[in-house]
């Protein structure tokens, strides 16, 4: 089976309704928008997207201040066995880096994945690993509409069952640390 990547446009979509959602909302504020227009987290992104910069300039650069970190975002390719199979994930890695939380410094990521066979089933993740955690936890995690399943801050002391990410997405964040700075392919 032919598979490819997601474009932009949905990587673009995926990150304002998930990851970016408050940013989003943040920047739009000045607009005094409805709550009817903001609710929905899938079809703010994708009205913010399609916004004309001249008939709708605030919204296209609030659009494009939100979509900034994905200029600059990382991505890898990576197979995760299935039952009968594997499939094909691409992830796509917008922030990165240590973070503080008290008196401890982690490693904070936001993640973005996509399954190739469909594009549909896709996943949006803030991780972080702080010092003696053997492994990424998921901080917070996306629903197909947009909302947050779980919240929790950074460096929080995650309270219940930990989630943790299937060891090739682990992997491969852990690959572009040792990186360093830079992009990854």
């Amino acid at each position: 089976m032919d598979t490819m990547p997601p474009d932009t446009h949905a990587q673009q979509h995926w990150y304002l309704a998930t990851l970016g959602h408050e940013a989003l909302l943040r920047e739009l504020a000045p607009l005094e928008l409805p709550a009817s227009a903001t609710q929905d987290p899938l079809a703010l992104a994708a009205r913010c997207l399609i916004a004309d910069p001249i008939g709708y300039p605030e919204a296209h650069q609030a659009a494009e201040r939100v979509l900034a970190p994905l200029h600059a975002a990382r991505t890898f390719t990576t197979r995760v066995p299935d039952e009968d199979n594997s499939l094909e994930h691409t992830g796509v890695v917008p922030v990165l880096e240590q973070r503080q939380a008290g008196a401890v410094t982690g490693w904070y990521a936001e993640l973005l994945l996509f399954e190739h066979s469909t594009l549909l089933n896709k996943a949006a993740y803030r991780l972080s690993r702080m010092p003696g955690d053997p492994t990424w936890i998921i901080d917070s995690d996306f629903q197909p509409s947009g909302h947050a399943g779980t919240l929790r801050p950074f460096g929080s002391r995650r309270p219940g069952r930990k989630r943790t990410l299937l060891p090739p997405f682990v992997a491969e964040l852990d690959r572009l640390i040792a990186q360093g700075p830079g992009s990854a392919t």
